[in-house]
């Protein structure tokens, strides 16, 4: 028998909190449960944009995958793909933030990341401690079953001398099924291999299995559909800080109602490039802000390839039935090749494309390789389906990388007040050239076809192939050792451009960091994230709690 998941956001949204968390995400969910059990019962009000998703809901099929793209007609969206001039991101957007559609990888950063742009006292010794208590919450496991994808890495490892690992995974892989670090029953993984459209098992440790019901537990109130656009400081008696935004009704129409939430502290935790666009717009409003804020953005050297049509079947498709599926294709992720080397280098991972994604690109592949008359090939573009393990696709594999870029993206408003990111010629530095030439390898060793870049098969004409696509931006509002040369401080505080702080005022999420993380960076988010809250809770938030009034805007 099955239980029915507990949904933790409520309808409520308070005009006043002590505390409000602004996204749900690694940084914003830590924050919140580090902080609510400091304060009393709805003391800490967490707000995020998106609705609630709980296992079961997540899109199964191309139709329902399609529905989940957020737009301005769909602002309730899983999936906010943005398609840019110099570089493509895909975050998402729910309860949950990132953690709902990750593939579950919990790697530290590479120490040799920790360079002269990030403040001193803050590198991987550091923010060790702080990922011992993330994995406690999230209690990592390693896949230890074989699988054809994780397998087919030693060509490439053979070829650099370098053996794979198998990666921890936040995901409940084996062991008993009692309830998980906070307290909630997760089913075992079924290797369905849909990690990144969204556990319908509820085997993944997301942030809404975890840290989240930790926060709610501990009073804080989770409210969804309530999109932040900026902060404004209060300068008269009262709590420290306006937080403005608009709520999206759910009556059948797209309508928005603008909202206030008086609070003595804001943690700012909507992803990369949302923390960013709210300072962004904060800033445009009159907040006086570092000259760096927009500065420093990183795609994480984040690439992806496909290896098509191979002489062998492969694990690299999701399954139709999640929790009954025909072959165990194991989680997204499993294992990885570590091609890193000091400050330069990347991995590359084995990975699968979950099934309604995959079954669109069977179609698309299929006629873009249609006059190859391959059997297989053909087989994919059959009207009426391909039987099970027959088509190309399922003789494919696709295959992720990561590592270090130049951090040097730009994130500015456009003339909506929308973020976009500025980067001429990002995907033409060395790295990407450097992960297409391993990447190519994987594909010969398996003797399959090379398609490096899936935007330039979906969209052909007037795509350039050099245009990267991220799952990991970071940056935009980086922490530094002063305003000169960063938008925070190392403990998460808004530098105020006298030089002094915003009080009240943070940043709790990927955009502090100054340079890529050299892995998955949700781990390196979360430590920082527990870094800042323990700060935050030792040291300022009785204080900022309790109405006294000090620090550089006051």
């Amino acid at each position: 028998m099955t239980t029915r998941p507990v949904r933790l956001a409520t309808e409520d949204l308070p005009t006043e909190a002590a505390v409000v968390v602004v996204g749900s995400g690694f940084g914003a969910a830590v924050t919140a449960a580090r902080v609510a059990p400091a304060l009393g019962d709805g003391d800490v009000v967490v707000l995020e944009r998106g609705r609630e998703w709980v296992p079961g809901e997540f899109p199964e099929d191309p139709t329902a995958m399609r529905a989940a793209l957020r737009s301005r007609r769909n602002p309730l969206g899983l999936f906010d793909l943005q398609l840019g001039t110099d570089v493509d991101r895909l975050t998402a957007n729910g309860l949950g933030g990132g953690s709902l559609v990750y593939a579950n990888v919990l790697l530290e950063a590479d120490p040799a990341v920790f360079d002269e742009h990030w403040p001193a006292g803050v590198d991987a010794a550091a923010l060790r401690p702080y990922a011992d208590r993330v994995r406690a919450v999230l209690r990592p496991q390693l896949e230890d079953r074989p699988t054809p994808k994780a397998d087919a890495l030693a060509h490439l490892g053979a070829h650099h001398g370098v053996e794979p690992r198998r990666i921890p995974l936040a995901v409940r892989l084996h062991g008993d099924l009692g309830p998980n670090a906070a307290g909630v029953h997760q089913p075992t993984c079924t290797r369905c291999g849909n990690c990144v459209s969204g556990c319908n098992v509820g085997a993944k440790t997301t942030m809404w299995a975890s840290y989240l019901p930790l926060a709610a537990r501990a009073g804080a109130r989770l409210v969804t559909r309530a999109e932040v656009l900026r902060v404004e400081r209060n300068t008269g008696p009262g709590r420290r800080w306006t937080v403005h935004g608009e709520r999206h009704e759910v009556d059948g129409r797209r309508r928005t109602t603008p909202f206030t939430v008086q609070a003595d502290v804001v943690l700012l935790g909507a992803g990369s490039v949302g923390t960013t666009g709210i300072l962004l717009r904060s800033a445009a409003a009159g907040l006086p802000l570092s000259d760096q804020l927009g500065e420093r953005f990183s795609g994480n050297a984040d690439s992806l390839s496909v290896s098509y049509n191979s002489t062998r079947r492969r694990t690299g498709t999701g399954a139709r039935d999640a929790h009954d599926p025909e072959v165990a294709v194991g989680p997204t992720i499993t294992t990885a090749l570590d091609l890193r080397d000091g400050s330069s280098g990347y991995l590359i991972q084995d990975g699968a494309l979950p099934y309604p994604v995959a079954e669109v690109l069977r179609r698309i592949l299929g006629l873009r390789f249609a006059l190859s008359a391959d059997s297989r090939v053909w087989c994919d573009l059959r009207a009426n389906g391909c039987p099970p393990g027959c088509g190309a696709l399922e003789h494919s594999q696709v295959w992720l990388a990561m590592g270090t870029d130049s951090s040097a993206g730009r994130i500015d408003l456009d003339p909506r007040g929308r973020p976009r990111i500025s980067w001429p010629d990002a995907g033409r530095q060395a790295v990407y050239a450097e992960q297409l030439a391993d990447l190519r390898v994987l594909s010969e060793g398996a003797e399959a076809r090379f398609v490096g870049n899936p935007r330039r098969a979906l969209l052909q004409r007037g795509v350039p192939a050099a245009t990267p696509i991220t799952v990991h931006p970071l940056g935009g509002a980086v922490m530094a050792d002063d305003v000169a040369t960063g938008v925070c401080d190392r403990d998460g505080r808004v530098h105020h451009p006298d030089g002094g702080i915003h009080d009240g005022l943070y940043v709790v999420d990927g955009a502090l960091c100054p340079t890529s993380t050299g892995a998955n960076p949700s781990l390196t988010i979360a430590s920082l994230a527990e870094r800042i809250a323990d700060v935050l809770v030792g040291r300022d938030l009785a204080r900022l709690t309790a109405g006294e009034r000090t620090g550089g805007s006051w």
